[in-house]
């Protein structure tokens, strides 16, 4: 039966290097949540003390209402997937997947029923008998799926699990994964790089940064208004404008490259700021007033829209969609646009860029 993973406090450290610092929230019960972040963040660190393999330094981790810091990993009730497979090269598809069972003391029967169902839902009940040599990389990744979900376990941690497939293979093997995952219910610890895969698979998503959790929500919050530039950066892609706060009356305007809008703050700020703004949120105008200057740098067409680099007034490049269903012909290199600016479409941050401010 599935439960909520509950982190209190927790921090790790090695050396004078402080890994994880004082991470607080909760997984819960039946959900599919994703730690995101670039190499050396901390997220594999982060889910090795789930499992048990790295020692908790200070804080608790719970399983529902229970403390599991001093539990072996062995007494934890989660499965684990690792991004090498960790496949017995000794051992057929079937005996691999029957591993944990056997170690749990099942009888031969219920083993034999258990690994049929497991196998069953990778698609992989036709191959029980080979051998992992016999196997490629995605059908390896599926056994190694069976095997962690076969002893129907509390949790499933799961950590760089498709960094060794190619990119179909990846689309693929994530489709599975999710698709398994709600059938079962089981709650899912993710670790990815891959931003694209985390939007894909998640309920919601921890982005990290030295340690420290930046945001916690849902795919679509986060990609929508990112805590920080940090997370506005690392997840999709975003463009960065120099700008300036100013008031007139009690009235917030927002001044960029001689263009003036009135916007609305969560908090009153004045100053140089941060605009952060989505390719698909350019929006290429026929207006010559209230626009910013720019001339495009490099057009590269990709079916579905064409991607521009344009070089702004200001020296600045910026990267936009224009999307093929919304125009009749696409601009070439050198032409000049007018780049029309939406407040509601736009993220603002301080200069430092740690602190949203729409």
């Amino acid at each position: 039966m599935s439960f909520s993973v509950i982190f209190d406090n927790v921090s790790k450290n090695f050396g004078d290097f402080k890994a994880i610092k004082q991470a607080s929230f909760t997984v819960n019960e039946g959900e599919f949540f994703t730690l995101l972040g670039p190499s050396g963040c901390g997220k594999t660190t982060l889910l090795r003390m789930v499992a048990g393999f790295n020692p908790i330094d200070s804080g608790k981790i719970y399983f529902g209402d229970k403390i599991i810091n001093n539990i072996p990993a062995h007494k934890r009730n989660i499965g684990m997937v690792f991004q090498n497979y960790a496949i017995f090269p000794h051992m057929t598809v079937f005996e691999n997947v029957a591993y944990g069972l056997k170690a749990r003391g099942i009888s031969s029967s219920e083993i034999n029923k258990k690994v049929a169902e497991a196998l069953a839902m990778v698609r992989m009940e036709k191959l029980k008998d080979r051998s992992p040599q016999q196997l490629s990389g995605g059908q390896q990744q599926r056994i190694a799926l069976a095997r962690a979900i076969v002893i129907r376990p509390g949790a499933l941690l799961m950590d760089e699990p498709l960094s060794n497939l190619d990119a179909k293979l990846r689309v693929e093997m994530r489709t599975t994964i999710k698709k398994l995952q709600q059938n079962l219910g089981i709650t899912t610890i993710y670790v990815t790089h891959d931003q694209e895969e985390a939007l894909a698979v998640s309920d919601r998503i921890g982005i990290m940064k030295d340690g420290v959790i930046q945001q916690i929500d849902t795919p679509e919050v986060i990609y929508k208004n990112p805590a920080n530039a940090f997370v506005a950066n690392f997840i999709g892609t975003s463009n960065f404008i120099d700008g300036e706060i100013s008031y007139i009356n009690s009235q917030a305007y927002l001044d960029v490259m001689n263009v003036h809008m009135p916007i609305n703050l969560t908090n009153k700020y004045e100053g140089k700021v941060k605009i952060s703004l989505r390719p698909e949120h350019i929006y290429l105008s026929e207006k010559r007033d209230n626009t910013i200057k720019g001339q495009i740098q490099l057009a590269t067409f990709l079916g579905d829209f064409t991607k521009y680099e344009i070089l702004l007034e200001n020296g600045q490049t910026i990267e936009a969609n224009e999307y093929t269903k919304d125009v009749s012909s696409f601009k070439k290199q050198g032409d000049k646009v007018q780049i029309e600016i939406r407040t509601d479409k736009i993220n603002l941050f301080d200069t430092k860029g740690e602190v949203a401010l729409t």
